[in-house]
């Protein structure tokens, strides 16, 4: 799978993010008339873009008006250029200083209004891992010496991005600037 596939395809990635748009206005058009929000604005579009993104399937595609004809390998392509190639990792680190913090998750892993967030010493981790959320959507996770274990990125990947995601934290760990992954 080539996760760059649209960075070649500009056309064919912009007709797929028309049509979804599309679906997008018909889902929440009347909450976005009232808020004055638009998908224009690329925060709104990428904000709901990631409620849908979990429903994807080449059937999900298939009923958007134009129909759109992606297979599992397109979806993931199409996940990948919308995100930017990012996955939701984040690290922090001071320069001159060996100790780096990765952002994680304690149970529960969705988001719980931040009392669930925590920074984990990168030096602990023992273990690189991931965990299934729902139907093809996973979540990377990491366990520390002390055997807990937690969620590290925010984003649901399909398992398709699993590796390049698992690649990116390798190079959240090796950074020495910190940054997002």
């Amino acid at each position: 799978m080539d996760i760059n596939y649209y960075d070649e395809h500009q056309e064919e990635f912009e007709a797929v993010k028309l049509a979804l748009k599309g679906e997008m206005e018909r889902i929440w058009g009347s909450m976005l008339k009232k808020s004055g929000d638009s998908l224009d604005d690329e925060a709104t579009y990428l904000n709901l873009f990631e409620e849908l993104q979990y429903t994807f399937s080449p059937s999900s595609f298939s009923k958007l008006t134009p129909s759109q004809d992606l297979d599992e390998d397109k979806i993931a392509a199409f996940v990948a250029r919308t995100r930017g190639y990012k996955h939701g990792i984040t690290i922090k680190c001071r320069p001159g200083r060996p100790q780096k913090w990765l952002k994680g998750r304690i149970k529960p892993l969705e988001d719980a209004e931040g009392t669930n967030l925590c920074w984990i010493d990168t030096a602990t981790i023992v273990h690189i891992g991931a965990g299934q959320q729902f139907d093809d959507q996973y979540y990377l996770t990491v366990t520390t010496q002390t055997g807990q274990s937690y969620r590290v990125n925010e984003l649901r990947l399909p398992g398709l991005l699993l590796e390049a995601a698992q690649d990116s934290l390798f190079r959240a760990l090796d950074s020495t600037t910190g940054g997002n992954f």
